[in-house]
């Protein structure tokens, strides 16, 4: 079911989407853009806070891009830091309370229980909460389908037993193929955010801006501006 669109008036318009406005509006009953008095038959905008990044939609002819070593790298530090955060409210209930088995026992499990479920997350879905704020998929090669918890979890497994060697970047992989890891069980992180997303529609990374497309930069004025004749 569509949304009704706001009857629009001679000058008065959202300036974020664009939406007719009431001469009496506050705010944009489309978007939720804030607004100040009307100057000059426009509105000017009351919230400092920057409208969304625009994405370049997805077309079937955009190609899989893979992803490089520093986003992968970045994506990995996020992925480690949410698998720690519950050691450090243990630590400190434990240290507080007197009982070691919190910091010695309990933490390790946590750490476990949550690496478990961040790889059936990605077996699942191809993310982790690291590569879903940067834009970043892990998929199949070379078919681009779901990883599957068992080659997600075979693929951490080989990363934490080796120390992180196994995921020390290679040769560069147009499957978004770097270590060891990835060539072993057969998968490859891909830049869904600046190519193709086989998973789904091309997502908007909250962490990450994207500037594949140098054409979505512009900002067009809503306010007409006269071009000045060559006499």
């Amino acid at each position: 079911m569509s949304m009704p669109e706001q009857p629009r008036s001679a000058g008065a318009f959202c300036p974020q989407c664009g939406s007719g406005l009431p001469p009496s509006a506050r705010f944009c009953t489309i978007c939720g853009y804030t607004l100040t008095a009307r100057t000059g038959g426009l509105y000017a905008a009351a919230s400092t806070q920057a409208p969304p990044r625009p994405v370049a939609p997805q077309r079937e002819s955009d190609p899989v891009r893979p992803a490089g070593a520093a986003v992968r790298c970045s994506a990995f530090l996020l992925d480690l830091a949410a698998m720690v955060s519950p050691a450090l409210p243990l630590s400190v209930a434990g240290a507080a309370f007197g009982v070691a088995a919190l910091v010695y026992v309990v933490v390790p499990v946590a750490f476990i229980a949550v690496w478990g479920f961040m790889q059936t997350w990605q077996g699942l879905t191809g993310t982790t909460f690291g590569k879903a704020m940067l834009g970043l998929r892990l998929v199949q090669v070379p078919d681009h389908r779901r990883p599957g918890v068992a080659a997600a979890l075979t693929r951490s497994a080989l990363f934490a037993i080796t120390l992180g060697l196994a995921g020390l970047p290679g040769k560069p992989d147009p499957n978004g193929q770097s270590g060891w890891h990835d060539r072993l069980t057969g998968l490859g992180v891909l830049d869904v955010a600046a190519g193709a997303n086989p998973l789904g529609a091309r997502p908007q990374p909250p962490l990450r801006r994207v500037t594949a497309d140098r054409g979505l930069n512009r900002v067009h004025s809503p306010v007409p501006v006269p071009t000045k004749k060559r006499g």
